[in-house]
């Protein structure tokens, strides 16, 4: 469902009369609704950092004499942390940012050769310790930043299997605002169920690991 669609459905799971043509322009309760929908979406993806579904990677050439790029240079959506990130087959570390300015600033330019690190800027850019003197190809495996549904076609990055649990975490919402303790109820308990359901689904799995006894 996108979130026209999200929106008409705790519409209608919540009895709230008329109906919703678009996610703008809306007054009063169905204005709430809306908000309630965005929230409940934004809500659940800030609820685990670890969320399989957020994971993406994306590949792009560095450009010769080149070492600041944005995200998008790079093929990479909003992220909210980079998990590895190659160029060529070496793997970067990820250093602070005031370490690599003050390195760049103290060599008085950018030196040239393959990159071995890299920081993220304060404006939002990748940077690397070296630009690289031939194009050479970079990897990244990274986790989206977790970002509202805004325009009526807009898709969460929640399984659609799992947009349930957006409607019944908005329904909670609305029955707040009505005060409506059975419906508050019952959507607790079904969001319940779908959060334990995504947890074991696209949660890391934990393995323990016991010594011998005795």
């Amino acid at each position: 469902m996108d979130f026209l669609q999200i929106c008409k459905r705790v519409r209608q799971d919540s009895g709230i009369s008329g109906d919703i043509a678009a996610v703008t322009g809306q007054q009063g309760i169905l204005a709430k609704l809306v908000t309630w929908v965005q929230e409940a979406d934004l809500e659940i993806q800030r609820s685990k950092t670890e969320w399989s579904f957020m994971w993406r990677r994306a590949s792009a050439n560095l450009v010769v004499g080149k070492n600041e790029y944005l995200p998008a240079d790079l093929n990479m959506q909003p992220f909210a942390n980079i998990e590895t990130l190659f160029v060529g087959t070496r793997q970067l570390n990820e250093v602070p940012w005031a370490q690599l300015e003050h390195d760049l600033l103290s060599n008085g330019s950018v030196p040239t050769g393959e990159p071995c690190s890299y920081a993220l800027s304060p404006d939002g850019m990748i940077v690397f310790n070296r630009a690289p003197a031939a194009a050479v190809a970079t990897n990244i495996r990274y986790h989206l930043l977790p970002l509202r549904m805004t325009i009526n076609t807009s898709v969460s990055p929640i399984p659609e299997e799992f947009h349930e649990a957006i409607v019944q975490k908005a329904l909670q919402s609305y029955a707040r605002h009505e005060q409506d303790d059975q419906l508050q109820r019952d959507a607790i308990g079904a969001f319940d169920v779908l959060s334990k359901e995504m947890a074991s689904r696209f949660l890391p799995k934990i393995s323990f690991k016991f010594g011998a006894l005795g």
